[in-house]
């Protein structure tokens, strides 16, 4: 278990890519807290998954809008664990629709939860992370290539990688290391949200892997970020895609 006796805070960890981190981290021995918003079901569900590994479990109702929840969030933490080793910054959301179509409150919900909660999530991680750490920023592609209907999560998550290199150069000397994670097209709830769902998992299905990412693909390359291994990556963006992108279609 290469993250034995280590803390770990997963935001969205009850369902999908978050769940999936959250289970990989504890079988490789991580205690771990992780947020949740409206699904109980789903938190409990995941809360008693990860005890059964053998791990110690906080779950917390917390939403990742505002600096107080987050505030609050890792209070609730620091008293369970008492530090932290690790932050997986990978609770979003956002709303599906072309720029043109998009309101202000749309685009101030999106950045604040995509960019927003995780700098604040990162300032509060900081101080429990007495001996180094690892944080790691879950983005995707959208960053960098245009999506049908991405518009703001796509500006969040570009955002977000900047974000992460800013923070893998300050917080160095700290010996915390930073970087993110983007997944290709993921098979998860949230394409259910996508106006154009089928092409994506048409597309998904065409990388050179054969096949769609899935949530444990990414939650083992976030786990190995997390390690001693990858101490020496930093303020990079690690991409999981089955090589999707570098195909020309």
């Amino acid at each position: 278990m290469t993250l034995q006796h280590k803390i770990a805070l997963v935001t969205g960890g009850s369902r999908g890519i978050g769940k999936a981190i959250a289970l990989e981290l504890a079988r490789q021995g991580a205690d771990v807290a992780f947020n949740y918003l409206r699904n109980h079901e789903s938190a409990r569900e995941t809360e008693e998954e990860l005890k059964a590994l053998g791990v110690r479990v906080c779950r917390v109702r917390a939403n990742l809008e505002g600096a107080e929840s987050i505030r609050a969030l890792f209070a609730q933490v620091k008293e369970q664990f008492g530090r932290l080793d690790i932050l997986v910054n990978n609770a979003a959301s956002g709303v599906q629709r072309s720029a043109l179509e998009l309101e202000e409150k749309h685009w101030d919900w999106t950045l604040d939860v995509n960019t927003r909660g995780p700098w604040l999530c990162a300032k509060e991680a900081v101080p429990l992370m007495d001996n180094g750490g690892a944080i790691v920023n879950i983005t995707s592609l959208g960053s960098q290539r245009v999506l049908p209907y991405y518009t703001a999560v796509g500006v969040s998550k570009a955002a977000l990688e900047a974000l992460t290199r800013y923070l893998a150069v300050e917080l160095a000397p700290r010996g915390i290391v930073v970087n993110a994670v983007a997944g290709g097209i993921v098979e998860t709830e949230a394409l259910e949200h996508f106006p154009n769902r089928e092409d994506m998992l048409a597309a998904g299905r065409r990388a050179p892997a054969g096949r769609m990412v899935t949530p444990e693909d990414m939650a083992r390359v976030v786990a190995f970020l997390c390690t001693p291994a990858a101490s020496m990556i930093r303020g990079q963006v690690i991409v999981v895609d089955g090589g999707y992108t570098l195909m020309g279609w």
